[in-house]
Parts: structure tokens; C-alpha cells; sequence
């Protein structure tokens, strides 16, 4: 007898730029188990690439196919499920994923919407799918008799006329007891130059918070993997082909004692493989001396993160987040900040209470707690979670809109048939604190964040209204209030913003849809992209940079002006110092430029003081020569992310919005004698 087919797809979009670019973790976990309990009789194949499951599907119809559902791939999932019930309705289509509600309504709705899906596993998927199999095996993969006797399969729903058959809640697994898909091989077809590998030592969360998934009691049990984890990452590290990023799915990296061994093991790998170069992961929420003490061995590769969602008291409190001190976050940012260790905060915008002055207050908080990188988000009405309840909904007044995910829509074809899918996502656009117009002006807010302070970019004025005893946020105050006088370019730039911002939203799925579906030849051409916030700051980078050096260092003469705190010598600096920021960025990712120019201060020790001088003490008696130039180091890096996110405007964009300290990449000033 043939062995049981079973493809797992964990798909990504893949226009200009992949949507996802991290290898599918969550498939493999579950093929790995299931190939744990059956070594025999099983095959089992993962995909990620849409075309690489099309050939797939040409050359062999699989028994089960199973899809992750997330909610940057739910859309493309479920048409490939209707492609694949239309030809072969006798293949099982199972989902699973955290993009389904729980709750009586969203269940239904599922159900209604999503025909062609058999079967989805909810919460823990690795046991689950395991009885699932049995019960199909038993079945002799009879769908409809498994339905008819509703059967009922632990983490297992599915859909019986107009009944929902719901299998009762499996017990947590211990993470001991699943073995890793790299080891087994499982991976080995993803390590190719677009991909960055997953892991997890962790899975679960402690906290409560109202926002997240991982919110709810079902995830408040924390399981540690350890026995896996040095071999794993010795074979990771020996592969790895393209991005030199590490991602660990934890929800709260270095907050626990056992954290201490998985830090030993990644830094063994950067000696011995120079990889990783950068981890991607949430730092703990709680015991933030062990976090700063934990992140500081991995040699810059983790930013430490204080994920505060708000300072304000009345919102924290509304968001379950009152267990998680505001102060010891904001003192263990400013520890960090005493290393290389970048470090990074987030914020949400919308959550119930807030308001344009909490939003304001909030990044003025966080940026004056010294936090490099301020990660904005949008509420998002994520299921599974406590605000995403009809009672919270009409309790704060919530008014949504549905918007198209960032890079993720597309024309696909599969055993000939094409078919456009795209995701979306409903956002939070008021409440009753926060009414429309004030939320659009917190999202312009948030751009001048983004494009002034995330990634040190201007470093050079932040420095210097340091050293001085200014504030670097009343400094972005003044060009937040002034953005549209200072040029027709600027102006423009968030005009384009706004407008995308206010009018690129939907009142349902279905509208959204159907605009994707008229226009989508036009929108896979359109290098720019569909991410508002990463299109203006590539545009204020890559396309205004000269505008904004030259407007910005005015603006800080005009205000010492004010002042009165700008004199002669003053004056000669800031004249330096603008030809300096400018030289160090512009054309930032060509390669074999090197700049040069004069300058009568001493540049280079205002840089190792991260510009926190004043003129007089680095003022020298001849001007000097200095060749600005990218170390062999940074041309590794630029070619790398390169490689990785392309040269449209849309991977320009995603590049300055994932890697949070591109001041990494600026030029070197070396002295000419």
C-alpha cells in the first residue's frame, strides 16, 4: 500500500518582495511530530513558495494538504483549497492557525465563508493533527462519515450542515517532547538566499494583555525547549545561505533563567560562524536586569525591547498591562543604552483611552527614555483576543476599517487555473477618545518619529540638542508642526502619506477585494507599494534626503536662534556638521563612492560621543581632510540586504523598516593626513 501523502503549506506572497521572509516554523513543527508518532507510512512535504506547491500539485495530488493560517495568508490558502476541491475533492483540506475566532459569531461567520476547508485545528496544532490522521486512517479518509458520527478530535473543528462540531481542548504539550524539523531534515529546502530561519525555545506568555493572542489563559503556561537547541543552531548556522538574521518566535526572550544556555549556545555560533548577525525576537516583559544581562552576551545581535503599548495609566489599565511596570522598562532601555545593544519600543496606536495627547505623550516617553527605534503600530482586531469581543467593540465605541497587507496580494495559477488573492486586516481608525481626524494627525506624528529618530538617522542633531540640554523631541515637535511649510517635496510626501492613510481603507473584505481584483496588474507594477509608513521613510531617505539635511540643521539654527545660543562658533559647527550628515548617507547603498571634505572640527570624536559635544571642545586649529567612506564590514551588510529585500522602492522600504539601525551602515569619516 502507498504511503499516506500529506503536504503542510505555509505560503507567502511573493511580488517585488516576499511578504513573509522566514522559513514556515509552524508546518515544520507539526510534520516533525507526525513523523515522530508514524515513521512509517507517512510522507510528508512543506512548502512556502505558491509556485513551488503549484508543481508540486502537478506532479502528485497529496491525501491532506494542510495550510498555516495566518493572517498574512489566509486569502491565498483558502483560494488554493478551492482550486484544489474543485479538481480533487477527495484531497482533506485542513487549516490551522491563530487567524480564527473563537468566539460563538466569528466561528460561524468561518464556516460560512470558508466552504472548501474540511477541517481546522485550533490552538496547538501537533497533537491535534496527529488524531486528526488516526481518525481519517480509521475512516478510511471518509470525510462525510467522520461528520456524520461528529466525531469529535481534540483542537479539531469542523462544520456539519449548520452545526459546528468543536473537539474538546488538548493539553499543552511539553516542547521537550517535539523534535526539531531542522534536525531532521525538514528545512534543508528553505536555506536559499531569501529566507531567514525560525526557531522557538519558547512557546506561551504570562501576561494577559487584551491586544495579543497570546493573551488569553489557554497560552498563560510557559514550555522551555533546551535539549534540542545547540545542535539545532550548530546546524542552522552552518547552512544558512542568504539573510545573516536569526528569528526566535519567544515572547519573551531573556526573561527567564533558562535563557542564560540558549545565549551561550547563539554566541558559540557567532564565533564560530560569524551568524547570527541579527536576532529578531521580543525581549521579557519582567525581570529586566537578567533581560539587559542576557542580550548584552549576544554582541549587539538583539535590541533590547520595552514593549510599553502606551505610558498612559488609563490605557494601560484598560489593555491588561498594569502587571508590567512602565518605570523598570524605561530603566532597563536606559541600562541597555550603556552598551552597543541597540534598543527598541512599541507603541500602539488606538487602544481604548487613547487620544491624541496620551499618543503624543507616549513617544515623547519613550523617545526621551533614549529607546534608538519607536515601533508604531495600529491596533489591529486580531481574533482570539479580549478587545476583539462585541461587548469591548460598543463598549469604547471601536470604529474599524479593513486595509490590504502590506505586500501581501498577487496573481497565482495552479494545474492551470489563476486566481488573485490578497489579505487584509481590520484596523482600529477611532474610538471614542480618539476620533478620525486626531487619529490621522498621531499617524503623521508617527511618520516624523519613524523618518527623524528610528535608526539614529539624524543622529547628529539629536547629539547635539543633547549637549546642549534641549529636547530632541521638542526638536521634532517643531518639524512636525511645520511639515508642510518647509518645501513642495516634503509636503508632498505627507500629503501622499495622509491620503493613503485616510482613503486607502475599506468598509468590508469583499470591497477591499474587489478593488484588489480590478486594479492588480496596476498594483504589482507599482513598485511603491501598499505600507504608507515604509514608502514615506524610503522616500524621505532615499528620494529627500538632501531636502531634509538642509531643512532640519535650518531648523536648529533658526530655534538656538531663538534662543539665543547661536554664535559664531556655533555657526561654523552646524555648517560642518550638515556636510558631514550629508556625506555619511546619501547614495547611502552605492558602494564604490567614497566622499571627502574639510572640516574644522574633530568629527570623529563627536561620532565615538555619539555627537554629544559641543563645539569647543572639538574645534582643532587646521582644518582637516576626512574620506567618508563604507568599511569592509558595512559593504558585507549593504550587499547582503541587498540580496534580501532588492532594489524597489517597496524592498527599500521594508529594508529601513525591519533593520532598526541603518546608522550602522552610514560612512566612515577616516582622517587624511
Amino acid at each position: 500500500m502507498a504511503n499516506i501523502r500529506i503536504y503542510l503549506a505555509d505560503l507567502t506572497h511573493n511580488g517585488l518582495v516576499l511578504s513573509s521572509n522566514v522559513f514556515p516554523l509552524s508546518i515544520g513543527l507539526v510534520a516533525a511530530y507526525l513523523l515522530e508518532k508514524k515513521p512509517e507510512g507517512v510522507d510528508v512535504e512543506l512548502f512556502k513558495y505558491p509556485e513551488d506547491l503549484s508543481a508540486a500539485l502537478d506532479k502528485a495530488v497529496p491525501d491532506v494538504i494542510g495550510f498555516a493560517n495566518y493572517s498574512w495568508n489566509m486569502d491565498i490558502s483558502r483560494q488554493y483549497a478551492r482550486v484544489i476541491k474543485k479538481l480533487w475533492p477527495e484531497t482533506v483540506v485542513v487549516f490551522g492557525g491563530p487567524n480564527y475566532g473563537l468566539s460563538d459569531g466569528e466561528v460561524s461567520e468561518f464556516w460560512r465563508n470558508n466552504p472548501n476547508i474540511d477541517f481546522h485545528v485550533v490552538q496547538e496544532g501537533e497533537e491535534a493533527f496527529v488524531r486528526l490522521l488516526d481518525t481519517l486512517i480509521d475512516a478510511d479518509f471518509d470525510v462525510n462519515a467522520i461528520k456524520a458520527e461528529r466525531r469529535e478530535i481534540g483542537n479539531v473543528h469542523y462544520k456539519v450542515g449548520d452545526e459546528v462540531v468543536k473537539g474538546a481542548p488538548l493539553p499543552r504539550l511539553d516542547l521537550e517532547d517535539v523534535p526539531s524539523p531542522y534536525l531532521m531534515g525538514l528545512m534543508d529546502k528553505f536555506f536559499d538566499e531569501n529566507l531567514g530561519p525560525m526557531i522557538h525555545t519558547t512557546r506561551g506568555c504570562p501576561f494577559k494583555c487584551a491586544f495579543c493572542t497570546e493573551g488569553s489563559k489557554y497560552y498563560n503556561l510557559v514550555s522551555q525547549r533546551e535539549g534540542q537547541l545547540e545542535r539545532e543552531m550548530h546546524y542552522i548556522s552552518a547552512r544558512v545561505r542568504g539573510p545573516r538574521d536569526l528569528y526566535i518566535s519567544d515572547a519573551n526572550f531573556g526573561m527567564f533563567k533558562q535563557d542564560y544556555e540558549k545565549a551561550r549556545i547563539i554566541a558559540d555560533c557567532q564565533e564560530k560562524y560569524n551568524y547570527p548577525k541579527y536576532v529578531h525576537v521580543s525581549t521579557g516583559k519582567n525581570q529586566k536586569e537578567r533581560v539587559v544581562d542576557i542580550v548584552k552576551r549576544l554582541n549587539g545581535a538583539v535590541s533590547m525591547a520595552a514593549s510599553l503599548q502606551s505610558t498612559d495609566p488609563t490605557v494601560l489599565a484598560n489593555v491588561a498591562r498594569s502587571n508590567i511596570s512602565v518605570e523598570k522598562l524605561s530603566e532597563a532601555g536606559k541600562m541597555a543604552n550603556t552598551t552597543n545593544t541597540g534598543t527598541y519600543s512599541e507603541l500602539i496606536l488606538g487602544l481604548p483611552g487613547d487620544s491624541l495627547k496620551a499618543h503624543t505623550q507616549s513617544l515623547r516617553d519613550t523617545v526621551e527614555m533614549g529607546f534608538d527605534n519607536i515601533r508604531m503600530y495600529q491596533l489591529i482586531m486580531l481574533p482570539q483576543t479580549a478587545l476583539n469581543t462585541p461587548e469591548n467593540r460598543q463598549k469604547y465605541n471601536m470604529k474599524t476599517k479593513y486595509r490590504i497587507m502590506p505586500r501581501s496580494f498577487g496573481r497565482y495559477e495552479v494545474a492551470g487555473e489563476s486566481f488573485t488573492a490578497v489579505e487584509s486586516e481590520e484596523i482600529l481608525v477611532s474610538n471614542e477618545t480618539l476620533p478620525f481626524d486626531d487619529y490621522i494627525a498621531c499617524r503623521e506624528l508617527d511618520l516624523t518619529i519613524e523618518i527623524l529618530h528610528n535608526g539614529k538617522v539624524f543622529a547628529e542633531i539629536q547629539g547635539l540638542c543633547k549637549a546642549l540640554g534641549l529636547s530632541w523631541f521638542d526638536f521634532i515637535l517643531r518639524f512636525y508642526e511645520n511639515r508642510r511649510n518647509f518645501s513642495d517635496a516634503i509636503t508632498a510626501m505627507y500629503d501622499d502619506f495622509k491620503s493613503g492613510t485616510s482613503e486607502r481603507l475599506w468598509d468590508n473584505v469583499d470591497s477591499l477585494a474587489e478593488h484588489v481584483h480590478s486594479n492588480i496588474e496596476e498594483m504589482l507594477n507599482d513598485e511603491r507599494g501598499t505600507n504608507e509608513m515604509s514608502t514615506g521613510k524610503a522616500t524621505s531617505f532615499f528620494l529627500l534626503l538632501d531636502d531634509m539635511n538642509r531643512v532640519l540643521f535650518a531648523l536648529l539654527k533658526d530655534w538656538l536662534e531663538e534662543l539665543d545660543r547661536l554664535d559664531d562658533l556655533m555657526i561654523a559647527y552646524i555648517a560642518d556638521l550638515e556636510r558631514f550628515s550629508l556625506l555619511r548617507k546619501h547614495r547611502l547603498l552605492t558602494l564604490l563612492e567614497d566622499e571627502s571634505d574639510h572640516f574644522s572640527f574633530d568629527l570623529v570624536a563627536a561620532e565615538k560621543e555619539s555627537f554629544q559635544v559641543l563645539p569647543d571642545q572639538i574645534k582643532v586649529t587646521d582644518k582637516g581632510r576626512f574620506i567618508m567612506a563604507h568599511q569592509p564590514h558595512q559593504r558585507e551588510m549593504i550587499e547582503n540586504y541587498a540580496d534580501e529585500f532588492g532594489d524597489s522602492f517597496d524592498g527599500l522600504g521594508k529594508m529601513l523598516m525591519r533593520y532598526p539601525h541603518i546608522h550602522r551602515l552610514f560612512r566612515k569619516p577616516v582622517a587624511v593626513q
